[in-house]
């Protein structure tokens, strides 16, 4: 009875929310784990562990997670969170995002020093690691490509038995079932694909006021949370409140990132 009970109340609290649409540009979807079709994807909708996104042609969409990262989809893309866990008291984060194909840009600017944290993405024939980095990651039929466009962080690339380390301003690109070519940098003679690549997943903020509103919402959370006997007006020991997101999300300090 005390199991029926709890499957019970988990069912009427659903799944727990990882992130927020924070843009959303043409045609976007996106299919919630256990349901049959996918739905169109809005501005401020939450996204949870399992989902999957999916951009029509000349469609894009971006993510605010909550340990901070950013996630960017360029068009005709299908990517899911296949994995989402934040314990921000054990310093804990793992997250796995599985690109089938199409674009994506990360941004990972917080770094996690709990055991097994770690970022990945995931292609077909190809691992991208970037536990704190700005990349962009573009994979088809032909095989995976990853340009690291931050000032600071490594990324990891591992395909075909190999793994090589990007530095930033350098990328590499894998052949189908082969290991990633000699890192290049990417200044004055970066291929098409990388070009393209970054040129389609920028994608601008469209919820820089809705964030300050959840911002708000979390303060006044905090502040009815003040112990009885606290000064007038909610003044009480408790975290700084999270930074309200200008209109384009700014590169995390942590991860040397430049705004491209």
């Amino acid at each position: 009875m005390l199991l029926g009970a709890s499957a019970v109340a988990w069912a009427q609290q659903g799944p727990e929310t990882i992130g927020v649409a924070t843009a959303v540009q043409g045609v976007v979807s996106v299919m919630h784990a256990g349901s049959p079709v996918p739905a169109p994807l809005a501005v401020r909708q939450s996204f949870f562990s399992g989902d999957i996104i999916e951009t029509g042609g000349r469609s894009k969409a971006k993510a605010l997670f909550q340990d901070d990262t950013m996630l960017a989809v360029g068009p005709q893309a299908r990517v899911e969170i296949a994995e989402y866990l934040h314990a921000p008291d054990q310093h804990v984060r793992r997250m796995t995002v599985k690109l089938v194909h199409g674009t994506v840009r990360v941004l990972v600017g917080r770094a996690f020093a709990g055991l097994g944290s770690t970022f990945v993405i995931q292609t077909g024939t190809a691992n991208i690691i970037a536990n704190t980095a700005y990349c962009v990651v573009w994979s088809n039929e032909q095989g995976t490509g990853v340009a690291n466009i931050g000032t600071g962080g490594a990324v990891s690339f591992v395909a075909g038995g190999r793994l090589v380390m990007l530095e930033p301003g350098f990328y590499a690109i894998a052949q189908a079932g082969k290991p990633p070519g000699v890192p290049e940098t990417m200044k004055g003679k970066a291929p098409s694909a990388a070009t393209h690549a970054i040129a389609e997943t920028e994608v601008k903020d469209d919820i820089g006021s809705s964030m300050n509103e959840l911002a708000d919402r979390e303060i006044e959370e905090e502040l009815r949370a003040c112990p009885p006997g606290s000064p007038p007006g909610g003044i009480c020991p408790r975290a700084a409140p999270p930074a309200a997101l200008p209109p384009t999300t700014p590169p995390a300090v942590t991860s040397g990132a430049v705004r491209r």
